[in-house]
């Protein structure tokens, strides 16, 4: 099993409460916590390596199995610089929910990634990706940072604490922060040379002398690997260092030199944790938003509208109807 951490810059920003829809769902807010929403981590289809020069290949965020996907992240701990290791006492809060934004499929086609794989199903899963306003198939993380931690009676290490405060003050003044998330990977392939390792003692030379480097690799090699179905065409734009190459090897080219990423393909992914950092491994920034505890003026009156018009009765028994549905916290009584 190998152990995986991807970073990312994030700028706090004030937020108005949302409407949920979907998979999200309302949760209790609680003053003494700061809810973030971060973008916790892009796929290999749409983000290609990270500045780690890793990737994530998109079925296993839809991942069901327990354990497994985007809900692994969910009831998690928040941490500080990856100190998992540190448990309770290392902890800043709690990762209460997280969100995929899912991929849009064609009417006729399986509503699920991991059914499309395979190189006869290539045309399909490039037709879905280059759909019109297609979701970028990231996964989001809704943190909750207890500030009660700062009590003195707190069990928090100290130099924890003395981030919690710096995190805290940066996120009520809006400056950037930085999250990196923390992930068990089951096994990885190497973009170059399609090595499939579940340890590190285990790596090619292009990952464990050369990773993030490149190299020339001939196109039959590469087309070997996607007859394999070990690389996949739509990777292709972010494995090539050439976009010419890509398209030329989508198109069938075979007798030429192709300079290649030395990148890892991660698979099979379990998150543990996600991290408040100091120092991210790349800025591909997105926005991360502060969850505020009241609508807007005009938002407020129309909500009035709607419970004089429904009635306290119906309302309480749309309450009821969620809570079942799951989509309300069973932690949230009505007094």
């Amino acid at each position: 099993m190998l152990i995986k951490v991807c970073n990312q810059i994030v700028q706090a920003q004030p937020l108005i409460l949302q409407k949920q829809a979907g998979e999200r769902k309302i949760l209790p807010v609680d003053s003494s916590f700061r809810y973030l929403r971060f973008r916790a981590i892009g796929n290999m289809e749409i983000d290609g390596f990270n500045g780690n020069h890793d990737s994530f290949p998109y079925e296993h965020f839809e991942d069901n199995r327990p354990g497994y996907g985007y809900k692994s992240f969910i009831n998690k701990n928040a941490h500080y610089e990856h100190n998992s290791a540190d448990a309770i006492r290392g902890s800043i809060g709690s990762l209460p929910d997280a969100f995929l934004n899912r991929f849009i499929y064609l009417d006729d086609s399986p509503k699920k990634w991991a059914n499309l794989l395979g190189k006869d199903n290539h045309a399909v899963r490039a037709k879905i990706l280059n759909m019109p306003s297609q979701k970028d198939g990231s996964i989001e993380v809704l943190m909750a940072i207890d500030t009660s931690l700062l009590d003195k009676k707190s069990s928090l290490k100290p130099q924890v604490k003395q981030a919690l405060e710096r995190i805290i003050r940066a996120i009520d003044t809006g400056q950037k922060l930085s999250c990196s998330m923390g992930c068990n990977v089951q096994h990885s392939v190497c973009s170059a040379c399609g090595t499939d390792v579940r340890f590190a003692k285990d790596y090619c030379k292009h990952l464990s002398h050369r990773k993030g480097g490149i190299t020339i690799v001939t196109a039959n090699e590469m087309r070997d690997l996607m007859d394999k179905d070990i690389i996949r065409p739509e990777w292709l734009p972010h494995i090539c260092v050439i976009k010419h190459d890509a398209n030329e090897l989508i198109k069938g080219a075979s007798n030429k030199a192709i300079a290649v990423k030395n990148g890892e393909i991660n698979h099979e992914l379990s998150f543990f944790e996600l991290s408040v950092v100091a120092i991210p491994a790349y800025a591909k920034g997105v926005q991360l938003e502060k969850l505020a505890s009241k609508y807007g003026e005009d938002y407020q009156e129309y909500l009035k509208q709607i419970r004089k018009k429904l009635g306290d009765d119906v309302i309480l028994d749309i309450y009821s109807l969620f809570q079942n549905e799951g989509k309300i916290s069973s932690l949230c009584q009505i007094n």
